[in-house]
């Protein structure tokens, strides 16, 4: 069992895989930063300039660095 937390992910990389309920999605492949952590929002700070939540164990990404 592993001691991850999804609070841990502040400040690292993702790679977002797809972004299934935004009516304007984050084009999948893109990489960012994540900025925060809610109950169930990941703040990403997306290299394109965007700044948009991921849904947690909605979404799919990738931890990159």
């Amino acid at each position: 069992m592993s001691d991850f937390s999804i609070y841990d992910l502040v400040g690292k990389r993702v790679k977002l895989i797809k972004m299934f309920e935004d009516p304007f999605p984050v084009e999948p492949g893109t990489e960012g930063t994540v900025l925060n952590v809610g109950a169930d929002v990941i703040t990403v700070g997306w290299d394109n300039g965007r700044i948009l939540g991921m849904i947690w164990e909605v979404d799919q990404f990738e931890v990159i660095s």
